[in-house]
């Protein structure tokens, strides 16, 4: 297939590697020409792109077979009409995945699943509501926060206070991100929302206070209350395309 990755940084990056050795045709997209030699030397074909001053795609968009989304709303002044101006740029058969979010979900306590309530005027929910409502073979991921190559929330979190220390912890692994991405082209699962978390929710202030003493760095203050918060469901791709988890956070 040929696949465009749009944002090309911490997880595009990996992901567009994966892609390549799996035989597909990478285009692959940042937003300054600097990065060029790096996706080059990858053999990623690189275009600029930023839904700013470069709004249009450059690349042969109608010989696109498969668009992936994987840039956050803090990109962007408005994320929805991004999405919507940059979709249409594609023909109508291109297959869209779409990395959402779990912060999307309504802050309730229990298991969430792929119906729990949701923010109705959260950008990311916007957004996905726009890929819905363009009828085009999309398949939306909810992503749970992300760990993994140098990559962990204890770096920010070292320190400093942490309230509500009995909530869960909804991670997941690089690793099984680019999986579950791989996983959906592989399986031709379109017109699919699928929430993706590891499937283990340590509690808060116990996890972070484990990842400071593993990392070598100062504990945060942990602050406990009654409040468990919400675990996010990550099975219903394991049911439905059988996707295995296979990195602890």
């Amino acid at each position: 297939m040929n696949i465009a990755v749009i944002g090309c940084g911490w997880l595009g990056f990996p992901l567009s590697k994966e892609l390549l050795k799996q035989g597909h045709v990478v285009y692959g997209s940042t937003t300054t020409i600097n990065k060029f030699d790096e996706l080059i030397a990858e053999s990623i074909q690189p275009f600029l792109y930023d839904g700013l001053i470069n709004k249009l795609i450059s690349i042969p968009t109608n010989e696109i077979d498969c668009l992936i989304i994987n840039f956050p709303p803090s990109k962007s002044f408005d994320y929805p009409t991004q999405i919507k101006d940059l979709i249409e740029q594609f023909p109508a058969a291109c297959k869209i995945i779409f990395t959402s979010s779990t912060s999307v979900y309504q802050d309730l306590e229990g298991t969430m699943n792929e119906n729990g309530a949701v923010k109705m005027d959260h950008s990311v929910f916007l957004a996905e509501e726009i890929l819905r409502s363009s009828k085009r073979p999309a398949t939306i991921l909810r992503l749970a926060g992300l760990i993994g190559s140098n990559r962990h929330p204890i770096k920010f979190l070292s320190g400093k206070n942490i309230e509500h220390g009995n909530m869960a912890v909804n991670l997941v692994h690089q690793d099984d991100v680019i999986a579950a991405i791989i996983c959906v082209i592989e399986k031709n699962a379109w017109n699919k929302t699928y929430n993706v978390c590891w499937n283990e929710h340590p509690k808060k202030g116990n996890y972070y206070r484990n990842a400071a003493e593993k990392h070598g760095l100062t504990p945060p203050i942990v602050a406990f209350s009654d409040s468990v918060g919400k675990s996010i469901d990550g099975n219903l791709i394991v049911i439905d395309l059988g996707f295995n988890y296979k990195n602890p956070i």
